[in-house]
């Protein structure tokens, strides 16, 4: 007994390394494979690698976040009150971080508006897919299905398809061309290499192929209205797109104009009689929501200190949407993806 039991102790640590070995290089080769087909600008080879680093290796939250448990019980029943307190803020803080990154990214909610009656239209406004390191193809289906459930005279989705995707685009988005409703899109910085790879072309033919109407610089009806697309304004696409608008007579009056972009700072841009309504994503709502700093960081990140909801600004009314994606970091905190359901 007294030769078998470190023998034991020295087996036990052994398979403890064993097993951390094969964790990193299971984790390793899952970040090789994505890292290979993944689409990137060049001089982001290391930031993609990190990015995909913590996608992979965060799933260790979960027997982390188990061995806590245990062990705060352990210390509470043997009524250790200083490191029953420790355990229970390490709990806290590791449940936090899994619920961030495991369950809040997935509760996909449906919020309801009514902007008003002008259009006679009810559309379900997504944006920020960004569909690539963090947003997988079944995660695109699920976002398919459940826009398929909804009744809706349109889906627009305000830019931000990408982020670092997959090269073949087309199998990609492919999913898209299960949607039942019209869907009308615009592209964002993401998708014009604002910042990202060069893959704006063959965005618009992918989503093209899955029957999604680019309407970026273009005028069409919706309901009573019209609906003008514009491109994203840190790209200079915005710009481009209203001057070419201003050329191009409205068939409507101003209370039936509406606007689609993706940053919603293109309110600025705007001459005051040129629209009543303009629809937007970009922000992710903060994407993580943290009293007071959330607020100060969008207040630089944005000119009009856009987070989400309806602003009744000087030249037009601005909706922002949330988003349904993530980018950055594979996390969301109080601020759950959202399909917002608007009536105008």
């Amino acid at each position: 007994m007294k030769l078998g039991f470190p023998i034991a102790r020295a087996g036990s640590r052994g398979w403890r390394v064993l097993s951390g070995v094969a964790i990193v290089v299971l984790f390793g080769a899952l970040v090789a494979h994505d890292f290979r087909g993944a689409w990137y600008e060049e001089g982001d080879r290391h930031r993609v690698i990190a990015k995909l680093a913590i996608y992979w290796f965060s799933w260790l939250l979960w027997p982390a976040l188990l061995l806590l448990v245990r062990e705060t019980w352990r210390t509470a029943r043997r009524r250790r009150v200083a490191a029953t307190l420790a355990g229970a803020i390490a709990v806290a803080l590791c449940g936090c971080f899994t619920w961030a990154r495991f369950i809040e990214p997935n509760a996909l909610q449906v919020r309801e508006t009514t902007l008003g009656t002008a259009c006679g239209v009810r559309v379900a406004l997504i944006s920020d897919l960004h569909v690539g390191l963090f947003v997988r193809e079944p995660d695109l289906q699920r976002l398919v299905d459940r826009l398929n459930t909804l009744q809706v005279d349109a889906v627009l989705v305000a830019g931000d398809w990408t982020f670092e995707p997959d090269h073949d685009l087309r199998s990609t988005f492919a999913p898209l061309a299960g949607l039942r409703h019209r869907t009308l899109s615009v592209l964002g910085n993401h998708d014009e290499q604002r910042p990202g790879p060069p893959l704006r072309d063959a965005l618009q033919q992918a989503l093209a192929a899955a029957h999604v109407e680019p309407i970026d610089g273009r005028r069409v009806p919706l309901g009573r209205c019209e609906l003008q697309g514009l491109g994203d304004r840190s790209a200079g696409s915005a710009e481009r797109d209203l001057a070419e608008s201003r050329r191009e007579p409205w068939r409507v009056d101003r209370a039936h104009r509406v606007m689609l972009t993706h940053n919603p700072d293109t309110v600025f841009d705007l001459e005051p009689d040129e629209a009543a309504l303009l629809l937007a994503g970009h922000t992710h709502g903060g994407q993580i929501d943290i009293p007071v700093f959330t607020a100060h960081l969008l207040a630089h990140a944005t000119d009009g200190a856009f987070r989400q909801g309806l602003y009744e600004m000087k030249n037009a009314r601005v909706f922002v949407t949330p988003g349904v994606g993530i980018d950055k970091l594979p996390v969301r905190f109080r601020v759950p993806p959202t399909i917002d359901l608007l009536s105008f």
